[in-house]
């Protein structure tokens, strides 16, 4: 039985600023979820990231994390990956980032 998520989370952004959130912020985020923002600023600027308020359900960044990205998710380097402790602030190099709010499923549920 498979069903489609319950929320929506990620998409593109190219506003010239905004806010990214969990699914069900500020509540506890679902199982499984795989969110992917890609923003997109005017060119010659550039994409400045800064974390206010993070509390993953895990510290060792196995199963919750975030992921930025310096432009397309897959084809651009890692600026980072976190899910605990300080949190910087990024710049991209180029009018392009990529964020990706990943949760694996608390375990396997049987029968």
């Amino acid at each position: 039985f498979l069903s489609a998520a319950p929320y929506f989370c990620g998409g593109s952004i190219s506003d010239s600023s905004g806010v990214l959130q969990s699914p069900n912020y500020p509540g506890s985020y679902p199982n499984n979820a795989d969110c992917v923002w890609e923003i997109q600023v005017e060119n010659n600027f550039r994409v400045t990231l800064t974390f206010r308020d993070i509390m993953m359900q895990s510290g060792t960044c196995q199963h919750d994390y975030i992921e930025v990205y310096d432009g397309p998710l897959h084809s651009s380097p890692l600026l980072g990956r976190f899910c605990s402790g300080s949190f910087p602030t990024y710049v991209s190099s180029s009018n392009m980032m990529s964020v990706r709010f990943h949760k694996l499923a608390a375990g396997d549920v049987c029968c």
